[in-house]
């Protein structure tokens, strides 16, 4: 099995493996498999149930759209604090598409990943479909009507929301989408490993995409969410959402491959613009540095290590 890494002999800089998501060398995450697979059906179900469920709630007590993106926020922000050091906490195929288009992430892995994040998002709602049934009568509220709301559309017949047409439903999906994977990419060394603001920028990401995008479409810049949400919303009789679903898979996955590619431009950019590493890299070098210097034993190493450089320097 090829090991995945950078020398750097000469220029005094410390070698680099990179993260290919395979046998476990060079890789950052769990190195079993099924814990990465099962990490991300956890952290997306928790995602959607809380995200979707809030939904209603707020709907219910007529808070402002921007409640429900605290509630992203704060969502995304807790699963990826808990899970972003055994999967890297995507939540999201755009997410891993992003990473395995930029060589942060293997693709069979992206599509193991991409599976349990959709079926997790589909438990979720069901999950949900299950608990609305349950809901006071009183409330003369039907579970058409919750998915009508729930589900993400542009020609939505939802009260809470502004009708739109496809070509403006495609530029909100693609600036939201955009903030999203902008962050997160922010948020990532290029060997795939989280960086410590990893929790805190995807999850601003959401939660100002989730703010941006819930007055047109409800936010379906999440593929897994909005499959879940069509599904269930199929299952209550909402018609038109499965025709729809198109727009809600084909911009993420668009927007996330623009991203990656601007993200690999600027870091060959760096690389080829002087002679050691580029910015991108030094940060990366310099955060992973203080890491180390953080773990036990860390800075006893690097002591001697510079004590026997010392020593070789005096033969």
């Amino acid at each position: 099995m090829e090991e995945a890494q950078q020398t750097a002999s000469g220029d005094g800089q410390k070698p680099k493996r990179l993260n290919k998501g395979s046998g476990g060398e060079g890789f950052y995450f769990s190195k079993r498999k099924w814990l990465r697979i099962l990490t991300e059906f956890v952290g997306t179900y928790f995602v959607v149930f809380t995200i979707t469920a809030a939904t209603c709630w707020i709907t219910l007590t007529s808070l402002s759209p921007v409640y429900l993106g605290i509630v992203a926020f704060c969502a995304y922000a807790g699963a990826a604090a808990v899970f972003q050091g055994i999967s890297g906490a995507h939540f999201n195929p755009a997410v891993s598409f992003a990473m395995a288009l930029s060589s942060r992430l293997s693709w069979l892995d992206a599509l193991y990943y991409a599976i349990a994040q959709i079926v997790g998002a589909i438990c979720a709602c069901a999950t949900l479909f299950g608990l609305l049934k349950f809901m006071p009568s009183n409330l003369n509220v039907t579970s058409q009507q919750w998915w009508e709301l729930l589900a993400s559309t542009f020609d939505s017949s939802a009260s809470d929301r502004i009708k739109v047409g496809p070509g403006f439903a495609i530029v909100i999906e693609l600036i939201a989408t955009f903030i999203v994977m902008a962050l997160v990419l922010k948020a990532v060394h290029s060997n795939g490993k989280p960086r410590r603001s990893y929790y805190f920028l995807s999850a601003l990401g959401y939660g100002t995409a989730t703010i941006l995008a819930s007055f047109f479409t409800g936010g379906g810049f999440n593929p897994a969410k909005a499959t879940g949400a069509a599904i269930m919303a199929g299952a209550a009789g909402v018609a038109g959402v499965g025709d729809e679903l198109w727009l809600f898979w084909i911009i993420p996955l668009l927007c996330a491959a623009v991203c990656a590619l601007v993200n690999i431009i600027y870091r060959g950019a760096g690389r080829s613009g002087s002679k050691g590493a580029g910015p991108a890299e030094r940060e990366d070098n310099e955060e992973e540095e203080g890491e180390n210097q953080k773990r036990p034993g860390g800075a006893l190493k690097n002591e001697e290590k510079v004590g026997s450089e010392k020593g070789s320097q005096e033969e």
